[in-house]
């Protein structure tokens, strides 16, 4: 019987303490600083989107870790179905049997999308277990809560998860609930990290939070997209403007703009650049990805989807992301 531990997908870094807990780092932190980009810190040390993946004939799939009352569930997958899950809150010791397996299996383990975590072991025990590289165009998508879906069943329900499975991408997944605003962190992050396709919800945060007004949010986006673009100058983008949100489309926030002038102006960021010949980058409307008795059906406190408006947005939404990605340029 073989004894295989997790290889992690989907973190830029890894940290083991001296107890041999393992801790997740979805940002580069050379750029933070405290106590400003805080609440930035804590979203990224949050597991969305962070897997492995075994093959196997049979076997048994040990998590022994520790997570944050809030933690979301793990979820296993076994070729592609969910077998099982699992609470992550709290000092957790799961064992869970897989039975068997036709040869080959693919055995993957998700780790919860929201809450803190430390993992100190993740291992598949049973026959012809092996840990499984992933392939497939590799996709960073940058958002904020409605990225990084805590609403969701499960963390392989968020939508990011379920385009990703659906069209065989390796997912990094960059959703920070309510600090998706534009960080020089989030940009050095996505500019060292190697992408074949990179999507980039922007403007329901800075809205909420009235971060930045007409003076900057422009020229703020501009800047943001134009350094990733340095980084990757042939990578498609979509940069996906903000999805629907009925009280907050004609409501002015602290500095003033309403959420319709933060979906205009980031089009309008994207216009400029392909007018300056940049034929990658594509805007998609998140207005039109919910209609207005969807949206007020499937977000429920009229901000985030729930678990369903996650799948239909995952439906909707990835068949265009799919179109900018596999576009010939």
């Amino acid at each position: 019987m073989d004894s295989v531990e997790a290889r992690w997908a989907g973190a830029f870094k890894i940290v083991t303490d001296a107890e041999g807990w393992q801790h997740f780092r979805r940002l580069d932190p050379a750029l933070f600083i405290s106590p400003a980009t805080d609440g930035l810190e804590d979203r990224a040390r949050m597991a969305a989107g962070i897997r492995a993946t075994w093959t196997a004939s049979s076997g048994k799939l040990v998590v022994e870790a520790e997570g944050s009352e809030d933690s979301s569930p793990f979820d296993v997958l076994v070729n592609g179905r969910l077998a099982h899950r699992v609470p992550a809150a709290g000092r957790v010791s799961h064992e869970l049997d897989l039975g068997v397996l036709s040869a080959g299996s693919t055995v993957q383990l998700w780790l919860p999308q929201f809450g803190r975590l430390k993992v100190l072991e993740v291992s598949l025990k049973g026959e012809g277990v092996a840990a499984v590289s992933e392939s497939g165009k590799r996709w960073l998508t940058y958002g904020s809560s409605i990225t990084h879906c805590q609403q969701a069943d499960g963390p392989s329900e968020t939508w990011p998860s379920l385009v990703a499975r659906q069209y065989g991408w390796q997912l990094y997944s960059l959703g920070f609930a309510g600090e998706c605003q534009l960080d020089p962190a989030a940009e050095s992050t996505i500019e060292q990290l190697p992408a074949d396709f990179i999507s980039l919800c922007l403007g329901i945060n800075s809205y909420n939070a009235a971060v930045f007004s007409e003076r900057s949010y422009a020229s703020q986006v501009l800047g943001f997209i134009a350094n990733i673009r340095k980084a990757h100058p042939k990578v498609p983008i979509a940069v996906i403007t903000p999805m629907l949100s009925l009280p907050r489309e004609e409501t002015p926030n602290a500095v003033g703009w309403t959420l319709r002038q933060y979906r205009a102006a980031t089009a309008d960021v994207v216009r400029v650049l392909r007018d300056r010949g940049d034929t990658r980058i594509q805007c998609l409307d998140g207005e039109s990805v919910f209609s207005p008795a969807e949206s007020a059906t499937l977000m429920p406190d009229t901000l985030h989807p729930d678990a369903a408006g996650y799948r239909l947005m995952a439906t909707r939404l990835g068949a265009q992301l799919a179109a900018v990605a596999n576009a010939r340029y």
